[in-house]
């Protein structure tokens, strides 16, 4: 009975005035008003026919969504009682239009999909920008599709998810294209398959981005930017371009979108990014206040806010200067000659952690240099932490002097992170990070080795699972047991596979969504395997 059968989705009532008001949110969000046989509020008459004839898996998946949310619903055959539910009262609705075409099912998918990027992006902002949401086109009479929103509101508490469409429904975009573009030679100046043409590409091009398919993403998004000036094109076009790393691109498209619709919180979110990324911190701190105040409730984010005031505070007089491949933010006031031995020992790390990486990179990194106190103070680090990193080299020098033993290692430490966070695209587990850094301390082969093996003796040691939590959280004797593990990790797979396979992992960590994943593409054999055999050396 269900197959080929069409419903009309109804809402009976709410559970209770939260769910009601997320309710109306995840309505006005999905943007699918104009699909319903009447406009939603507050006052409006229960029950109510939301949409009309839609197919059973998209009508589910509407039910899903709206349950989720505190709604009761059910749906009604088109021409029957009402389904998997009490039957409703009988509500007078006008004729189903046409919403069962090959591209309203489809765009209707897309508009669900939406919302789960939408429901799917509280998560902190500064380390992968939100994906932007699936944006659905204007009505027509022939093709029924339906007008997006970009913008984005963060509810209290944690709101539904939607699942996506099946992956089946991604193959549809080039056949949506291809229609719509021959569409358009017969009548080139048609708005209405203009704008949904644009829709289209901006849903494939966000398909792409959530795959990592940046190159095919920027394509499409270019392609729909070129079609009119939408802010959820520029939106979704400059977060792909942050992601590709061409952050002045990014920050035009980022910039024009917040100026059509200046309360779009995941353009400011995204915007900041790109500004830290260019070491524009005042600006960035803005963005992510105005985010705030646009709604944003993150603790990740309130988190940064308050990281960068202490930054911006203590670096507003901060001077600059620059080596080759180095960009140093200091005290006016601190002592010259720490400076000079601090550039020393960073150009070296360039060259000798970068052969053990493969990568030189073009840009200056950024480095900032710290009075003691106002290292711990900034950084919230503990006090046995010698040194940071956060996308910027953050060191405390005040009282170094240029025979320091210990700063050599310190900085190749410290720039190791800043090579392996562009190489894993900021996915590498903190052991893999921290343990790569530690070997990157070295100057000849298994130098750290008997360090790492007097840290571990007698020990109660930690599994790979554990050595992903943040070590600044734990007492300075096991955050030393997690170095040295995670150290001795990275050595056992240097030892086992040799080190050229270093970079082949990063990359393949930031290409797969599990380690699992990457380290089957880069090594032979399995991770479960590899750690069974590790920890059973270390106790052995």
């Amino acid at each position: 009975m269900v197959d080929g059968s069409l419903f009309d989705v109804l809402l009976l009532g709410y559970r209770n005035d939260v769910a009601q008001a997320r309710t109306l949110e995840f309505l006005d969000r999905l943007q699918l008003l104009t699909l319903a046989t009447t406009q939603v509020g507050r006052q409006i008459d229960l029950p109510q026919r939301l949409f009309t004839a839609l197919d059973h898996e998209q009508a589910q998946r509407l039910r899903t969504a709206l349950e989720a949310c505190g709604a009761q619903v059910a749906l009604v055959p088109v021409g029957g009682a009402a389904h998997a539910g009490a039957t409703p009262p009988p509500v007078e609705a006008p004729a189903p239009r046409s919403h069962t075409s090959r591209v309203s099912t489809l765009l209707l998918g897309a508009a669900l999909a939406a919302t789960a990027y939408l429901w799917s992006t509280s998560q902190g902002p500064l380390r992968q920008p939100p994906l932007p949401p699936r944006a659905t086109a204007p009505v027509d009479s022939v093709e029924p599709l339906t007008v997006g929103s970009a913008e984005r509101a963060a509810p209290d508490p944690e709101p539904p998810r939607v699942d996506a469409p099946a992956p089946a429904a991604e193959h549809d975009f080039p056949d949506l294209v291809e229609r719509l573009q021959n569409a358009l030679r017969q009548t080139p100046d048609d708005p209405v398959l203009t704008r949904n043409l644009q829709t289209v590409l901006l849903n494939w091009g966000i398909a792409n981005l959530a795959a990592e398919h940046l190159d095919e993403a920027a394509a499409r998004l270019q392609a729909a930017a070129q079609l009119g000036e939408r802010a959820e094109v520029l939106r979704a076009l400059g977060i792909t371009q942050l992601r590709e790393g061409d952050y002045a691109a990014a920050a035009s498209a980022l910039e024009r979108s917040l100026e059509l619709v200046p309360n779009d919180s995941n353009a400011l979110l995204a915007l900041a990014e790109v500004y830290l990324k260019q070491d524009q911190r005042p600006q960035a701190l803005d963005l992510l206040q105005r985010a705030q105040e646009a709604g944003v409730r993150n603790a990740d984010l309130d988190k940064k806010v308050k990281q960068l005031s202490r930054e911006v505070d203590a670096e507003w007089d901060f001077v600059q200067t620059e080596s080759a491949h180095f960009r140093v933010s200091f005290a006016d006031s601190e002592d010259a000659r720490a400076v000079r031995v601090v550039l020393a020992a960073l150009e070296e790390a360039y060259f000798t952690v970068g052969s053990k990486f493969e990568y030189y990179p073009a840009d200056r990194t950024p480095v900032v240099l710290y009075t003691q106190q106002d290292f711990h103070n900034i950084t919230q680090t503990p006090g046995w932490a010698g040194a940071a990193f956060d996308g910027r080299i953050k060191l405390p020098v005040r009282g170094l002097q240029a025979d320091d033993s210990q700063l050599p290692r310190v900085i190749r430490h410290e720039y190791a992170h800043s090579l392996i966070t562009p190489l894993s695209s900021g996915r590498a587990p903190l052991w893999l990070n921290e343990g790569l850094a530690v070997w990157a301390e070295e100057t000849e082969e298994g130098e750290r080795l008997a360090w790492a093996e007097q840290k571990i003796a007698g020990q109660e040691l930690f599994t790979l699972a554990q050595l992903n939590g943040s070590f600044m959280q734990l007492p300075a004797a096991r955050a030393e047991v997690a170095y040295a593990q995670s150290y001795l990790a990275v050595r056992a797979l240097i030892d086992q596979y040799g080190a050229r396979k270093i970079p082949a992992l990063l990359t393949n960590v930031g290409k797969n969504r599990t380690l699992s994943d990457a380290f089957a593409a880069t090594y032979p054999g399995d991770l479960a395997s590899f750690e069974e055999r590790w920890l059973r050396g270390l106790t052995g």
